[in-house]
């Protein structure tokens, strides 16, 4: 199977709680269905639990979690609606 490439890319290292999932479904928003947002986050903060758990109660798939040795975590999801 093959994963679509994202069409935008946030960069939410920066970005505290809850303020990242608010930048990450207004992104999403602006997406048409079946469009993949990649999203970068670090991954020894809240928001590497937070996020992906929210997304996926908003119907939205996450397609990969990729955890880097810098510590960033990217995540591509798939705006399903």
């Amino acid at each position: 199977m093959t994963v679509p490439t994202p069409v935008q890319t946030l960069d939410l290292r920066t970005t505290k709680c809850p303020l990242n999932f608010v930048k990450t479904r207004l992104a999403l928003e602006k997406l048409s269905p079946g469009e993949v947002l990649e999203v970068w986050i670090l991954a020894d903060s809240q928001s590497s639990l937070n996020i992906p758990n929210s997304i996926r109660q908003e119907g939205h798939t996450i397609l990969r979690e990729d955890a880097l040795a810098d510590g960033l975590q990217k995540l591509w999801i798939q705006k399903v609606q």
